[in-house]
């Protein structure tokens, strides 16, 4: 079996731009960030048409004010220097940003969003590039005839790497579990850094179903059956950070980006390798490439692009909202175990369901100018995964969370 990636796409984009925002954004921001300090939490603004959820802190250097535009957007940071010389705002996209729409589609959605807000922009440099190849681990196993283990033994840095790679590369990281490594990080940012992960143990972990999404969208592109929901995926991760980018690449440009970035990470993948052990050979230089590797290094060389999923943005924010729903509902369940307990009534469902629908049914009556100040609220803070707009997909009829 040939093997090969059934994902790939950049992952992480972090870019810094030479210019401002207007002053009257900078008041209403100041504002937005006074509230959210006293509430201590994010604040929805609408500002020219563009919505975002204004944090009580900003970041280091100099910016003031961060700014979340949703899942399927980025975060923002903004100074409140006039000066449109200096480099006033930065941007970090959210990975489902790129999964849905390429880099070059959010290139273009970073440069229309500064736009529409009325930012002055001069110029634009890149800080922050990550690219991921997404394996099933049955396909690995099937092309190697054994079962997959992440082996941290099997990296080779190569030692004709230059002293500067040495330094980016920086040792070896290790995580596991139950006596299995999920993770290996070569490298350190912000330089260089190469990624061997179970993935779908991170999206398990941390609730970031909206992957199980774009996976099922991207197979679906390559007409590759679905995915079950327990299937192991294991990512690949190529990470280049502002100081291997500019100064070992001279990457700051978008141009610079386009031509130069599948060489950047082809050397990352020569320099530090996953290889198939052989004990009998001290020299593990001549260890050769782990079929894994040998197909990552197919990918950069031959199809390195931007494989958008497919998923649209309103299909994530229905992940999403569904994933909410779920987490209000355990809530709910919990609360109600413990108000059962409270009330001193028997483990009745229809005594307990009745009390619950009583008391809630009273406060809404009693006090509706309160329940519509909390749902305006909650409003506020699911404003990017409550589009009616989008409406619920029939593509999710069949998607299990």
């Amino acid at each position: 079996m040939n093997l090969k990636p059934f994902y790939w796409n950049f992952d992480n984009l972090d870019a810094t731009f030479q210019g401002c925002i207007p002053q009257a954004m900078v008041e209403r921001l100041e504002q937005a960030k006074v509230e959210a300090t006293d509430t201590r939490a994010a604040v929805l603004v609408e500002w020219q048409g563009e919505a975002m959820h204004v944090a009580e802190s900003g970041a280091k250097g100099g910016y003031a004010f961060r700014c979340d535009t949703g899942p399927t957007g980025a975060i923002w940071f903004f100074s409140r220097n006039q000066n449109p010389k200096n480099w006033n705002i930065r941007v970090s996209n959210h990975a489902n940003s790129l999964a849905s729409l390429g880099l070059g589609g959010v290139r273009a959605e970073m440069h229309r969003f500064l736009s529409a807000i009325g930012a002055t922009v001069r110029d634009a440099s890149i800080s922050r590039v990550d690219y991921c190849l997404d394996f099933l681990a049955s396909d690995i196993e099937a092309a190697t005839g054994d079962a997959f283990m992440l082996d941290p033994t099997a990296f080779v840095m190569h030692s004709h790497t230059s002293r500067a790679d040495h330094d980016d590369d920086g040792g070896i990281a290790m995580h596991g579990v139950s006596g299995r490594y999920t993770s290996v990080t070569c490298g350190k940012m912000p330089g260089r850094q190469v990624i061997l992960y179970e993935k779908s143990r991170e999206v398990r972990q941390k609730q970031k179903v909206e992957w199980w999404s774009h996976w099922k969208a991207a197979r679906t592109c390559q007409n590759l059956p679905p995915l079950g929901g327990k299937e192991r995926v294991w990512r690949l991760e190529l990470r280049a950070g502002k100081d291997h980018l500019k100064d070992r690449w001279g990457i700051t440009k978008w141009g610079h980006l386009d031509t130069k970035i599948a060489d950047l990470y082809a050397r990352a993948l020569a320099d530090i390798r996953y290889t198939i052990p052989n004990i009998s050979d001290s020299e593990r230089c001549r260890w050769p490439d782990h079929p894994l590797w040998a197909a990552a290094r197919r990918t950069v060389d031959t199809d390195l692009f931007e494989m958008t999923t497919g998923a649209e943005p309103g299909v994530i924010k229905e992940v999403k909202r569904k994933q909410q729903q779920q987490v209000l509902i355990a809530q709910i369940q919990g609360l109600a175990a413990a108000y059962s307990v409270a009330a001193d009534l028997p483990a009745d469902a229809d005594l307990i369901s009745e009390a619950a629908a009583k008391a809630i049914r009273s406060h809404i009556r009693n006090d509706p100018d309160r329940f519509e100040a909390s749902r305006q609220k909650a409003g506020r803070r699911c404003r990017f995964i409550d589009d009616e707009e989008y409406g619920a997909p029939n593509c999710l009829d069949d998607f299990v969370i």
